[in-house]
């Protein structure tokens, strides 16, 4: 039997750094505790909230960097449902008897949750995995030259519109957008000579655009906030530079740090590994609608800290220890169990029958 080889911890650490990212996002814009009245205050919260949408495409390239290369396994979705149903019912249920107010329809939004927007990301990127047998059945007869093709021509109303116009266009269900940077990422690792990544090899290059076009887009945001210029064309860029998945500077941002941290000599840490695995864990976690208010201002009494960057940033760790610490229980409680029960077994192997008949084409 062939060891298996030790995962390289580079990118999981990238993926570590983005959920910091995120919460803190989610913190500023959602906890009450961010100023804006200073400039240097401004600054700050700016900063801190900088990078959750240049994270969330990073999650994307990640996952599709690797998952481009490997058989469809029906274990990830169903393992992604169930985390997200795992969570979002028994963490409503427990706010609604603790008493919280928890209205019928965010219960009916915990029993299905990924029929909704509120946690955004995990529903589209589990459209982008049960596409994975379609997606490599696309991919497995495209020629270089077709698949730079399709690039360019989703490019049009996916990056080149919404960059030109500063919103979503025709195409704004946020899944196209996983599907191109999913068909990217697999470009790129098919085809490693590509310019863009003899360009981003170059790591003043890479530094410049993965950290020098946030901070460009910070300053610029925190000059409006302290201003109070916020309903001008220019905020309205600059709000959806940073918060829009198919704008150039987010895309290359994500592009850049991903490749800086493709060149990271790190070795293999466990411990940063199983950090990482809790990630999409800790998303779910602290975004349930239901919980997620108190948590900001029930537990960590944010609108209290109203303007303290340096209890923003204590929040923003605690947040994802103690949603990891969760996580890693509940994996071990509760998921392990699950993975080796017989209907989780079943249900695995019919969905990788079906999925390798998508795939050959039968």
């Amino acid at each position: 039997m062939v060891a298996k080889t030790p995962r390289a911890s580079n990118l999981e650490l990238l993926r570590i750094l983005c959920m910091l990212f995120i919460i803190g996002d989610h913190l500023t814009g959602q906890g009450g505790i961010a100023d804006y009245s200073t400039l240097s205050s401004s600054l700050a919260f700016c900063l801190i909230g900088c990078g959750s949408r240049i994270a969330c495409s990073i999650f994307v390239l990640i996952g599709s960097w690797f998952l481009c290369e490997q058989p469809f396994a029906t274990r990830r979705p169903l393992s992604l449902w169930l985390s997200l149903w795992l969570y979002t019912v028994p963490v409503t249920l427990l706010c609604a008897l603790g008493g919280l107010p928890v209205s019928f329809g965010t219960l009916r939004w915990a029993v299905f949750p990924a029929s909704t927007r509120q946690l955004w990301f995990i529903s589209d990127y589990l459209v982008l995995l049960v596409c994975m047998p379609l997606l490599a059945r696309v991919l497995r007869g495209l020629p270089r030259g077709a698949h730079r093709g399709l690039l360019l021509v989703l490019a049009v109303p996916l990056i080149l519109y919404p960059t030109l116009f500063a919103e979503d266009g025709i195409v704004s269900d946020l899944s196209w957008m996983f599907l191109y940077e999913y068909l990217l990422a697999a470009y790129l690792r098919r085809y490693p000579d590509n310019r863009l990544s003899r360009l981003l090899r170059h790591r003043v290059l890479a530094l410049a655009l993965g950290v020098g076009l946030p901070l460009l887009n910070t300053a610029a945001r925190a000059w409006l906030e302290w201003q109070g210029r916020t309903d001008g064309k220019a905020f309205q860029y600059v709000a959806y530079y940073r918060t829009g998945l198919g704008a150039l500077p987010n895309l290359l941002a994500a592009l850049a740090l991903f490749s800086l941290f493709q060149t990271v000599k790190l070795g293999s840490r466990r411990w940063v590994n199983a950090l990482a695995g809790t990630t999409l864990g800790v998303y779910i976690l602290h975004q349930v609608p239901a919980f997620r208010d108190f948590l900001w201002n029930g537990i960590f009494q944010a609108q209290a800290h109203h303007g303290s960057v340096s209890y923003t940033l204590l929040v923003i760790l605690a947040t994802f220890a103690g949603c990891a610490c969760v996580d890693a229980v509940r994996t071990w409680l509760v998921m392990r169990p699950l993975y080796n029960s017989p209907p989780f077994r079943m249900l695995c192997a019919k969905g990788d029958a079906l999925a390798a008949k998508i795939q050959s084409g039968d």
